[in-house]
């Protein structure tokens, strides 16, 4: 207890910083930290956590490869760029060096009313090296993290068009309506072009026609154009790869 002698200032002053340290009962020495604890600092430690980066995909999610093909035939384009139809899959395996390349789906296949595949319509595959696939799947990803970023169309992916040299007229505007498409979207579009696996083949004259009128199509869509040189020879195997230009929608000038 305070004097009674104090003040009330004292006594005030008395309770607010004396008592408190009269009234604690002391503690044990044994129980206190080391001097050198006292003197540290303290200090908040952080795990750094590190964000799963989720465009980080195996090759085998964002293609089907290798053994993933279910159809027991398919049409290949072997690293020749030579067009080969109706390939036991088990055979199309062996045509390559599994260490260096994948057989990749580039088209898929149709089936019948039940469920069985079309033999008119077998799968598309590609023999593609593994180096090559993989900076094809890193530009893809880029791609992606650009549009989600809004640097780029949310349509600036890859497409697939695939075409025979004796495609009928109409068919082929129509595929060329598609493909000028995707191109005024931004997007890059590869054009496999084959011989027809049955009835007439083409002339090489109606070959390089078809050709003329695909890249009559892309000069249409105003900054595009063949993004590499293209593989292959006409009237058998050709592949050619465009890069198309996002076409913003301007407003039309209203008068008056």
């Amino acid at each position: 207890m305070p004097p009674l002698y104090l003040s009330s200032t004292s006594r005030a002053l008395y309770r607010v910083f004396i008592a408190p340290y009269t009234s604690t009962p002391m503690q044990n020495p044994h129980t206190l930290p080391p001097p050198s604890k006292l003197l540290l600092p303290h200090t908040t430690i952080r795990t750094k956590v590190w964000k799963k980066d989720t465009q980080r995909h195996a090759l085998s999610d964002a293609y089907i490869l290798d053994n993933a093909i279910k159809s027991p035939y398919v049409n290949i384009v072997d690293t020749q760029s030579r067009f080969l139809q109706n390939i036991p899959i088990n055979q199309a395996m062996r045509r390559f060096d599994s260490s260096l390349y994948h057989l990749v789906q580039v088209q898929p296949g149709r089936v019948d009313e039940f469920g069985q595949p079309d033999p008119n319509h077998l799968p598309t595959c590609k023999i593609i090296s593994k180096a090559d696939l993989r900076q094809q799947h890193k530009t893809k990803l880029d791609i992606q993290r650009k549009a989600a970023k809004g640097g780029v169309g949310k349509g600036a992916g890859i497409k697939n068009l695939e075409l025979n040299w004796a495609i009928d007229g109409n068919d082929l505007r129509h595929r060329l309506e598609k493909m000028k498409g995707f191109l005024m979207e931004g997007r890059k579009v590869e054009v496999l072009l084959g011989p027809k696996r049955k009835g007439r083949q083409a002339t090489m004259e109606e070959c390089e026609k078809v050709l003329q009128k695909i890249r009559e199509a892309v000069a249409e869509c105003k900054g595009s154009g063949e993004s590499k040189k293209p593989e292959g020879r006409v009237g058998g195997v050709v592949t050619l790869v465009f890069q198309g230009k996002k076409v913003e929608r301007e407003e039309a000038d209203v008068e008056g």
